[in-house]
């Protein structure tokens, strides 16, 4: 009879750990495109080379090696960096998200979807900035949000700059591992 209790015990610590650990996998922000936190650039170039992208720009930014990659596909998508860490590891994937024939309707709709979708997946965002100001003869609107998951966090982007006729306007997600 000791023996069936044991068993029943360990059975429900087993579903309980078990439960908390998909709970934990299912709450933790990944990387798109198939990367994972922590690949090699060696890694990274073999999936690029799988999906026919290419790497069309390497440099150093704030310290960290980036590669801008064109050729992934996905919708409104102009351009993915992504940056290694000092160990050469993938550290963070950044989407850029641009259309020429958009106007600020489109890209708040845009916003707004991807910021739903993400707080479905994520729950509440923070609010990083919410900002309209002058700089000097630029009109510029920064809208940003974060959400944060074991050990990797997820931001997203609205950037507007106007002067008279001349109209800057971006979405982008940044994926960040830690």
């Amino acid at each position: 009879m000791w023996v069936v209790r044991a068993w029943v015990i360990w059975l429900v610590i087993g579903l309980l750990c078990f439960a908390n650990m998909q709970q934990a996998l299912a709450q933790q922000i990944t990387p798109p495109f198939g990367f994972y936190w922590g690949e090699t650039q060696k890694e990274i170039a073999k999936i690029l080379t799988r999906t026919g992208a290419t790497i069309v720009d390497r440099s150093v930014v704030q310290g960290r090696e980036a590669w801008t990659i064109d050729g992934l596909i996905q919708p409104a998508l102009k351009q993915t960096i992504v940056y290694f860490g000092t160990a050469k590891d993938l550290v963070e994937v950044e989407l850029q998200y641009q259309r020429p024939e958009w106007d600020l309707v489109a890209y708040e709709q845009f916003l707004d979807s991807a910021r739903q979708t993400l707080e479905s997946r994520y729950g509440p965002a923070i609010v990083l900035v919410k900002d309209k100001k002058p700089e000097g003869d630029v009109m510029q609107t920064v809208v940003g949000y974060q959400w944060q998951a074991q050990g990797s966090s997820i931001q997203l982007f609205f950037y507007s700059a106007e002067r008279n006729s001349d109209v800057y306007r971006s979405v982008s997600l940044h994926y960040r591992a830690g």
